[in-house]
């Protein structure tokens, strides 16, 4: 369960500000003033930290003050996990990561996984931004103990890799790092490559000394981990598009006022719109700095997408047989909808 040692520092600083611990999703309540203890495991210059900076302003400015929140980046309060499972102990109010650390808590959530599944970013963010699909996430996080505030994309994950790709047939026995993530895994392997799973601290070490080849991950975080050290090429393909996302205790959410909980909502709306700007401007400045730094992006033609895809789709049946059919059902059209 989740650490609580861990909120010392939270206590202190509730104690310096005069507001007593209240219960309920790390509520700190004195009078009509509600504390949000907010976290994430990302570096601080990240997108993920701006959502939750843009969140924290919109909050305290249009609640008038009756809404304080405290923000811990890095891991302070623990690993995704444990945040996780602090939102369902009520000790934590809300936190970010991807949606990959949360389908250990929302199995259905599996269909993140589902590899291959857009053609490009504009049908992908379509998908994202689908309202029966998101009122269906509401659904399955509230059921899971979670109230599910949204989030921004990262785009498509880049590949970056020592081996030169420029068709399928490049992909043979490249070993790639993969998550360990069956999915991504089983999909990788479909597709040609040798997929080897690894957690996140490893894979600088891993590419460094060899062991590895290529690995995927959101630009920025491949770069705020140093990966591109050891990388000589860089391709967007669009494997896996990475969303981020925002959960809030529900304990914490039903107990402010509803005129409250409309600024939340709110605030979650804006810190979306604005951390996708930042978001796509971080993009553009990552990729122009690594190809001043000697990475070569190689272009992905339509047709060689098209085959990552045509083999990677052939592991969905993994994906489909772990989510329930409704989520299965919602996800399909949602994705329909936004190819058309």
């Amino acid at each position: 369960m989740f650490n609580k040692k861990l909120l010392a520092p939270l206590v202190a600083l509730i104690a310096l500000t005069g507001v007593s611990c209240g219960g309920g999703g790390g509520i700190g309540q004195a009078s009509d003033t509600f504390v949000i203890t907010a976290a994430h495991t990302h570096p601080e210059h990240m997108a993920m930290h701006d959502w939750q900076l843009i969140f924290q302003r919109e909050v305290q400015a249009n609640s008038n003050g009756r809404i304080v929140m405290n923000i811990f980046p890095n891991g302070q309060l623990g690993g995704d996990r444990e945040l996780l499972e602090g939102i369902q102990a009520g000790d934590i109010t809300m936190m970010g990561a991807s949606t990959a650390p949360k389908a250990f808590f929302v199995p259905d959530l599996a269909v993140f996984d589902a590899l291959f599944a857009h053609e490009d970013l504009e049908s992908a963010r379509r998908w994202w931004q689908d309202p029966a699909f998101r009122s269906h996430l509401g659904t399955i996080f509230r059921e899971a103990g979670f109230h599910h505030l949204g989030g921004f994309d990262s785009g498509f994950r880049v590949l970056t890799t020592n081996v030169p790709i420029h068709s399928i047939d490049d992909v043979s026995g490249v070993r790639i790092r993969t998550s360990t993530n069956v999915y991504h895994v089983e999909g990788w392997r479909a597709i040609g490559a040798n997929p080897t799973p690894l957690g996140i601290s490893e894979v600088y070490m891993a590419l460094q000394l060899g062991v590895v080849d290529a690995q995927d991950n959101p630009v920025d975080l491949t770069e705020a981990f140093g990966f591109f050290d050891h990388q000589r090429y860089a391709m967007e393909i669009t494997g896996f598009f990475h969303i981020n996302n925002y959960v809030m205790s529900p304990a914490f959410y039903d107990s402010l006022p509803p005129d409250l909980q409309r600024v939340v909502d709110e605030a979650a709306a804006t810190a979306t719109r604005e951390a996708m700007i930042i978001r796509d401007r971080e993009m553009l400045e990552a990729v122009r700095d690594t190809t001043e730094r000697g990475i070569e992006w190689i272009p992905v033609s339509p047709e060689l997408n098209s085959q990552f895809a045509e083999r990677a789709r052939t592991t969905w049946y993994l994906v489909q047989a772990d989510v329930t059919p409704q989520t299965w059902d919602v996800f399909t059209a949602a994705l329909e909808r936004s190819q058309q």
